[in-house]
This record gives C-alpha cells, sequence and structure tokens, in this order.
C-alpha cells in the first residue's frame, strides 16, 4: 500500500501536464480564423469588456508582456485590462501591429492613410481616430502611422 499513494500523485501530475499542454497548444495554434476587425468593438474573436476568462479559453494565458498586458501569437495581438490606472477582469485595450487582421473595407497593417476615407480632424502626423459613441470615455478606432501608412492599429475605450 506505501507504493499507492506515490502513483496517485503521478497520475494527478501527469492529468495536470495534460490539461497544461492543452492550453498551451491552443495558445501556440495560431492566429485565430476570425481576423476582422470591427471599428469600436473587437479585433479578431475578442471584444472590448470580454471576461479575461474568456479570453483565456479562446486564446489560451497568452504572455504576460507587463501587468495587465497579454500578449498572443507572437505578439501580434495586445489585449490590456488597465483601465483609468487600475486593473479590471474586462478587456479595455486590443491592439495589433500585425497585417492579418483587417476591417470589412481591408483596412489592415500596411494600408496608407489614404486609404481611411476619416472625417477631417480625424488625423494628426502619427494617429487616426475615429470614435464609436458619444460620451467621456467611447469606444473608439486608433490607427497609429508611420511614414504614411498604418503601423499599429488599436480598438478602446477614450
Amino acid at each position: 500500500m506505501r507504493y499507492g499513494v506515490p502513483l496517485v500523485g503521478a497520475a494527478a501530475a501527469a492529468a495536470v501536464l495534460a490539461a497544461c499542454g492543452a492550453s498551451h497548444r491552443a495558445a501556440e495554434a495560431g492566429p485565430p480564423q476570425d481576423r476582422l476587425i470591427v471599428l469600436g468593438r473587437s479585433i479578431g474573436p475578442i471584444s472590448l469588456r470580454d471576461p479575461r476568462a474568456a479570453v483565456t479559453r479562446t486564446l489560451g494565458p497568452g504572455k504576460r508582456s507587463s501587468r495587465g498586458v497579454v500578449s498572443y501569437f507572437g505578439g501580434r495581438l495586445l489585449v490590456s485590462y488597465w483601465f483609468h490606472d487600475g486593473l479590471t477582469n474586462q478587456v479595455q485595450y486590443i491592439e495589433t501591429a500585425w497585417e492579418g487582421f483587417h476591417t470589412r473595407s481591408g483596412v489592415e497593417v500596411g494600408t496608407s492613410r489614404q486609404t481611411l476615407h476619416l472625417p477631417r480632424g480625424s488625423c494628426s502626423d502619427r494617429e487616426c481616430g475615429l470614435a464609436a459613441g458619444e460620451g467621456p470615455d467611447p469606444p473608439g478606432t486608433f490607427f497609429f502611422l508611420r511614414r504614411g501608412k498604418i503601423a499599429r492599429i488599436a480598438v478602446s475605450y477614450g
């Protein structure tokens, strides 16, 4: 009977490792099938206000890049849970610097600034922004520019 406890422990450890391996494989499976950017709402399968647990179920654990910020697919997608200097359990900011995500009209990283067709006053030399609502912190989409082309796209509040 003295061998029973180590065998149970080994079986439990194997089950934990198998579960960890499954979530690890999910995180390394590559970019998601859903690559659509919905202005003011989502990038791929992740939407603003998604609970952190739902993001983990969808994309795996990711890699923590700083407090409250998790990186997925080798940095192709960043998800932040920070809002007004505080950590939350809901998505507050999503960003990509990868050309694999795109809007319905085909705007993606690498697209020229002129392709955006935004209202006058929406752009500065380094950034274009488009609010998707009214109020103090409306959701919006931001296009960060480098040399006249989109370098990063973010969906966030305020």
